[in-house]
């Protein structure tokens, strides 16, 4: 599994046309597989309750409610059923009783619990246990219709009991290995108890994931190849033997959508210098160009300031001075913001390119085509300023040409509430005497 590691050098950022590529859904019944049975033997120890035995009392049913708040919480399994989820790839059982959700398996191929239906921006707040095997969480995932019985491809919250002790990482199921490996995060690795529950918290939040593993922070990634998927639980090859509880999900609201061009009109733009840039064309599926001239460089600046946004820009460039500026200064300087060449010599080569910049606080992850290029942190950046796109000095050395523009505003929120897993609830056994309550503190008598 090698891990992908974004380039650090200022570089233009365009997104192609497919910028959200989604693959076809596959659907397969739970009955349409045969079960594995779960292998004997579990590592525990004194302060777990191994999976095969009872406790000396009886557990409580879990209850969804008593989960630490998040916003908007609900439970994914409401009616602690999995009812309507289906299992793709390899053969495993999967149970759900009382509220924990097992997974078992020994075959050569991962197999997945998957959702129902997609989930794009969300908060996922659950607890695990493995005893045998690895695992995973999926998120934002695609199922494929291939080998017959499907397979999934996407973002997967490790769970990684082995001495490298990644769990919490992302890794790109099926497709670019390790995104976001725990190599360089030791309290990461150390928080996870193996053998034991575990809680994980994980944001999907536009191109923006994190991770933690009870209550310490783990991955902290930018990603944009999908913006929504199904959800899913592996049991992966081999012998594996996992169980997942308290699984509670804080739906996002999307974020807001601001289409500067869109093939006819310019929205939220202002030609800044230079001459008004014309359409090449005709709506809806026109072009914005730069105009040609000797005098000053043009400019579109955007009319209002962002914060913490997605910005994309589809089309072409020839102009090797050309540059696409975020977070411009409050004295809105075209020598200011946080600037990228979107004329370097790999983009001049006439097709249409998607260039693509993640602003975060003081973050900025840029893309093109979907793929990482470069990340910075700007400590001195404002909280908010405007964007710009400026044409090189001498306009005659080439033109920019806009296919597609738009910027997805995301407003500011809280982080999710993290911290270990919640204490277990026994019921004592039957024939127990209660406790009794103690006695209210009355006022002294009066002598």
């Amino acid at each position: 599994m090698a891990r992908r590691t974004p380039s650090l050098a200022s570089a233009a950022l365009l997104l192609g046309g497919s910028f959200f590529a989604t693959a076809s859904i596959a659907a397969t019944s739970l009955a349409d597989r045969a079960p594995v049975a779960a292998a004997a033997g579990s590592t525990t120890d004194s302060r777990t309750v191994p999976m095969d035995r009872a406790a000396s009392a009886t557990p409580a049913a879990l209850d969804d409610a008593e989960r630490l708040p998040q916003p908007a919480l609900k439970p994914l399994f409401p009616e602690r059923s999995i009812k309507g989820w289906h299992i793709v790839g390899g053969k495993a059982k999967f149970t759900m009783q009382d509220g924990v959700l097992t997974g078992s398996g020994a075959d050569t191929r991962n197999a997945f619990l998957v959702s129902p239906r997609n989930y794009g921006d969300f908060v996922l707040d659950l607890e695990f246990r493995i005893d045998e095997g690895n695992s995973g969480i999926q998120v934002r995932s695609q199922v494929r219709e291939d080998e017959g019985s499907g397979s999934l491809v996407g973002y997967q919250v490790e769970i990684d009991p082995s001495p490298r002790a990644w769990s919490g990482g992302i890794y790109d199921e099926g497709r670019r290995g390790w995104l976001f490996d725990l190599k360089d995060n030791e309290a990461a690795r150390d928080a996870f108890k193996a053998g034991e529950w575990n809680r994980y918290v994980i944001e999907c939040r536009g191109p923006w994931f994190r991770t933690w593993v009870n209550g310490v922070p783990a991955a902290n990634g930018v990603d944009i190849m999908d913006e929504d998927g199904r959800i899913a639980f592996q049991v992966h090859s081999g012998r594996t033997n996992v169980q997942w509880r308290r699984v509670m999900i804080a739906e996002l609201p999307p974020p807001k959508v601001v289409r500067m061009f869109d093939g006819g009109a310019m929205h939220g733009w202002s030609a800044r210098s230079g001459l008004p840039w014309p359409l090449e064309g005709i709506p809806p599926h026109a072009r914005l160009v730069n105009p040609a001239t000797e005098a000053e460089p043009s400019a579109l600046v955007s009319d209002e300031a962002y914060g913490d946004c997605l910005a994309i820009i589809e089309g072409r460039c020839d102009d090797p001075g050309a540059a696409f500026i975020v977070r411009l200064p409050n004295d809105q300087s075209l020598d200011g913001g946080v600037r990228s060449k979107i004329g370097v010599d790999r983009l001049r080569d006439g097709k249409d390119h998607a260039i693509a910049v993640a602003i975060k606080g003081t973050r900025v992850n840029t893309f093109v085509d979907r793929a990482a290029v470069g990340e910075r942190e700007e400590p001195d950046m404002p909280a908010r300023g405007r964007m710009a796109i400026l044409g090189s000095p001498a306009q005659k050395q080439g033109t920019i040409s806009i296919d597609r523009a738009r910027i997805m505003v995301y407003p500011p929120m809280e982080d999710p509430r993290v911290g270990p897993p919640m204490p277990e609830r026994v019921v004592p056994p039957a024939g127990t005497p209660p406790t009794a309550a103690p006695p209210a503190s009355q006022p002294a008598a009066a002598p």
